[in-house]
């Protein structure tokens, strides 16, 4: 009896020891498959929303480094005063891009702009600015690890290994719920491809908004065509000594009469 009670004590033990064995194992598995849903429900979340149709694509070909200084400020002024939505004018190399509100087609349209050419080795940047100013939007892109952008005033990327790359830009909440927002956007290669020659290249590119032109030269004010001020203040001041100097004369003379006479 006490072996087979020794037997049966031992025999539950070793199914205590089992159960308790397995628990952890099947907790482990579950834990590992609720991260993993998780994870996934993450890669969704972070994932592109990019979403381009042919028509409203343009693919651009990064213009050169050496063309950012190549301006002449009052020509590219005049041009920005009298830029129109859907204009093909550029300022300061920036092409003027339209954000439609949503009512303006029966499918949502927004924006592309597909990186063209070869850049590999290059750094690339894409700058972009609403005109005129105050209504943010949304940028995002295809590159892998890019998060989307909104309510942007003044957006800058730059990096390289954006061969082929996408870019979008769409209305920011109600930016343009009633009316179209223009925004400029310009792309820009660096010279060379040297990774040691460029690797700073993107903190001293020129990156110059448009806005930039109203901001640093203001208005010229007319000449003044009027009366020196100094010039009449002394005219004002002889001519008014005068009069009251002949004020008291007329009133004292009398006086000075009935004292003698």
């Amino acid at each position: 009896l006490s072996s087979g009670i020794n037997a049966e004590y031992g025999t539950s033990v070793l199914i205590y020891n089992r159960t308790f064995e397995q628990i952890p194992t099947q907790n482990s598995m579950l834990r590992l498959s609720i991260v993993i849903v998780l994870l996934g429900f993450l890669c969704i979340s972070d994932a592109s929303t990019v979403d381009c149709i042919t028509a409203n694509t343009s693919s651009i070909t990064p213009a050169a480094e050496d063309d950012q200084d190549d301006y002449v400020f009052e020509d590219e002024l005049a041009k920005l005063k009298s830029i129109y939505s859907g204009s093909t004018e550029t300022v300061l190399g920036y092409k003027y891009v339209t954000i439609h509100p949503v009512n303006y087609n029966e499918i949502e349209v927004n924006p592309c702009w597909t990186v063209q050419g070869s850049v590999t080795g290059h750094k690339v940047m894409l700058v972009a600015q609403p005109y005129p100013l105050g209504e943010g939007f949304c940028v995002d892109s295809d590159i892998d690890g890019f998060s989307q952008l909104c309510n942007v005033n003044e957006f800058k990327y730059c990096d390289d290994g954006v061969d082929g790359a996408t870019f979008q830009f769409s209305c920011y909440q109600q930016s343009c719920e009633k009316q179209s927002i223009n925004i400029f956007v310009k792309m820009v290669k660096s010279d060379s491809d040297d990774a040691g020659e460029i690797e700073y290249w993107c903190d001293s590119t020129n990156d110059t908004y448009p806005s930039s032109l109203i901001r640093s030269k203001p208005e010229v004010q007319p000449a003044y065509e009027g009366e020196d001020p100094s010039q009449t203040k002394e005219k004002y001041d002889s001519g008014d000594l005068a009069t009251k100097v002949s004020l008291l004369a007329l009133i004292l003379g009398p006086l000075f009469l009935s004292l003698f006479f």
